[in-house]
């Protein structure tokens, strides 16, 4: 009998910056952040929510079973529509349209959501640091 091996991707969002760290056999394969533009409107959900989208478009080119990890609470309850204001970021309507096209793929790929304390691990502290530096 065989068991499944998950791919992880870590994400967060700070004041002005998104980042994912993908990891793979307890070592970081691949990592990317980025500024996010930023208005008077901007807040940390349209942040963490840019880092979930970015790491849902990366898994989408690289197949695989994925459980993505965030520190968002907020960012997961309105991906899984259990919180209001939804409409204001747009991400999460894309990240929606993701997470339904890895469910009706053909491809073997899964993905599952996850939410972890702030910094928990190495991979946490790591994400945590590309959105500061």
């Amino acid at each position: 009998m065989s068991s499944k091996k998950y791919v992880y991707i870590y994400t967060d969002g700070g004041p002005e910056k998104w980042a994912f760290v993908v990891v793979k056999d307890n070592g970081i394969i691949h990592e990317e952040s980025g500024t996010f533009g930023i208005s008077a409107s901007t807040n940390n959900d349209d942040t963490e929510s840019e880092g979930i989208f970015r790491a849902l478009q990366y898994a989408k080119n690289h197949p695989d079973n994925y459980i993505l990890i965030t520190d968002s609470q907020a960012i997961l309850a309105k991906v899984n529509g259990n919180a209001v204001n939804v409409t204001k970021n747009p991400n999460i309507r894309g990240i929606q349209t993701i997470l339904r096209d890895f469910r009706e793929s053909p491809l073997p790929i899964s993905f599952s959501l996850k939410w972890e304390k702030r910094i928990s691990n190495s991979f946490m502290k790591r994400v945590d640091f590309l959105c500061k530096g």
